[in-house]
């Protein structure tokens, strides 16, 4: 069964700069070329409707095991169109080229060049508004570091200072936000000095109980 869910979240911050009052942003992470209705037309016009300033994707909006990713370029050629869209890469994106169909998803990673969706590989983006400015950004996870992929008693903890030595240079008295497809580094992101972090990966939870939430996630262990 298909479910389209918004949730609105209201960030408070001392950090946030004043001008950034009332500033909306849409996140949208893992959907594995779902297409909400004809096109996705039920998502943009949810979309639409919260009429943000940027739209974050954070990873997964392909499926690596599929070779149908012309819904996702649509959808991203359709937001991009209308807002300021930044992504970043998931497991899925990385699967994509390692898996059977791989010669189709190269193709793939070619036209999103040619849109004004800004990929953030280990990159960081200023959002101004007038003299002031928050900060994007975008962190890989090398596709060996995603647990559920490798033997379970391999360590794929992140290297000590993983995020400093892969990022650009954090100001800690400015407000930053960080795309990271999976949270189960927060620990490290939190210690890097995200304020905002904007992660995917775990779907809600594949088990799901009501009242309960999530009891197991794509990494195949428990919440």
């Amino acid at each position: 069964m298909s479910k389209l869910e918004v949730v609105n979240y209201i960030i408070e911050n001392k950090k946030i700069p004043q001008e950034f009052n009332g500033y909306v942003i849409v996140q949208i992470s893992d959907l594995h070329n779902k297409s909400f209705g004809k096109n996705n037309i039920n998502l943009i016009n949810k979309i639409d409707q919260i009429s943000p300033q940027v739209v974050l994707i954070t990873g997964d909006i392909i499926d690596g095991e599929n070779k149908n990713f012309q819904v996702s370029l649509d959808l991203l050629k359709d937001l991009s169109a209308k807002y300021k869209v930044y992504h970043i890469t998931g497991n899925h994106e990385q699967k994509a080229l390692v898996k059977r169909y791989k010669n189709s998803y190269e193709g793939y990673f070619k036209k999103l060049h040619d849109l004004s969706a800004i990929h953030l590989d280990n990159e960081k983006v200023q959002i101004k508004k007038g003299n002031s400015h928050i900060n994007i950004y975008g962190l890989t996870i090398p596709f060996e570091y995603y647990k559920y992929l490798f033997d379970k008693d391999k360590s794929t903890d992140l290297e000590e200072n993983f995020l400093q030595k892969n990022l650009p240079f954090i100001n800690k008295n400015e407000y930053n936000i960080l795309l990271a497809h999976t949270p189960f580094y927060f620990d490290d992101y939190e210690k890097w000095g995200g304020d905002l972090i904007l992660a995917g990966h775990v779907h809600g939870g594949i088990i799901r109980l009501p009242i309960v939430g999530g009891l197991l996630s794509p990494n195949k262990s428990s919440k």
